[in-house]
């Protein structure tokens, strides 16, 4: 194809844009047609409309309610930075909440131990959330941490508030992380506790997180939905005139 050439437009595409101009004369929580519906409103295969949703699922524009279909809210925009999304979230003016899904005693094996900067079989403390936004659970956060420093955690922190403002009441000041972001596909305990279709992408961040001394303080995985959030991040040269 050379610059000149216009790009091809799918049937699906063409039913997604017809499908978008309705949605914008909709309001969130209302039914959204039936596959069947649409399919004979716009003389297409049923085929041909399934893509099309798949598009506005993955976008935000619609999501599933068991088998019915409605119009989704806004997706929820944070900023991608060191500190903790809760707070973030409510600066945005969002309601939020965690929910506790389970702590966990384990041992450091060699990735782990290397990870944090401690001895292989040193007690890890596993910590995991559902991160909710205006009622909506947006985000599965696993947590791990070096047990040895957080001694009484699990009898003292409140699991539905943010667990970086405990640690800096602990005296830990967070200084640095390292984040690694990948998209990837739930399995099925993720997708229940998310309850979102196992074919909802997902955006997977990976995180190592130091304190003011350059020790390790946290490992954390936290999975979040694709078709719920969207991150953003400002960047600025480095370079002087």
């Amino acid at each position: 194809m050379t610059a000149t050439d216009e790009p091809r437009v799918l049937k699906h595409q063409v039913v997604r844009g017809q499908l978008d101009r309705l949605l914008d004369g909709m309001t969130p929580g209302e039914p959204f047609p039936a596959e069947r519906e649409i399919a004979e409103r716009f003389d297409v295969a049923r085929e041909t409309v399934r893509q099309a949703m798949r598009e506005l699922l993955v976008a935000g524009r619609v999501e599933r309610r068991g088998r019915t279909t409605i119009v989704a809210r806004a997706k929820v925009m944070l900023p991608l930075a060191m500190g903790s999304y809760t707070e973030a979230a409510k600066a945005n003016g969002l309601s939020t909440y965690r929910m506790l899904v389970d702590w966990t005693d384990l041992y450091a094996d060699d990735v782990l131990a290397a990870q944090l900067e401690i001895a292989v079989g040193a007690p890890i403390l596993q910590l995991e959330r559902v991160f909710s936004t205006d009622g909506i659970r947006v985000g599965l956060e696993t947590t791990k941490l070096p047990a040895d420093r957080y001694p009484g955690l699990r009898e003292t922190f409140k699991t539905e508030t943010s667990l970086y403002a405990e640690m800096q009441s602990r005296g830990i000041i967070f200084e640095k992380t390292v984040d690694s972001i990948e998209t990837t596909l739930p399995d099925a305990r993720e997708s229940a506790l998310l309850t979102a279709d196992a074919r909802t992408p997902m955006f997977l961040l990976n995180r190592i997180s130091y304190d003011q001394h350059g020790i390790p303080i946290e490992q954390r995985r936290s999975l979040y939905r694709g078709d719920r959030m969207t991150f953003t991040a400002i960047m600025h040269s480095t370079q002087r005139p």
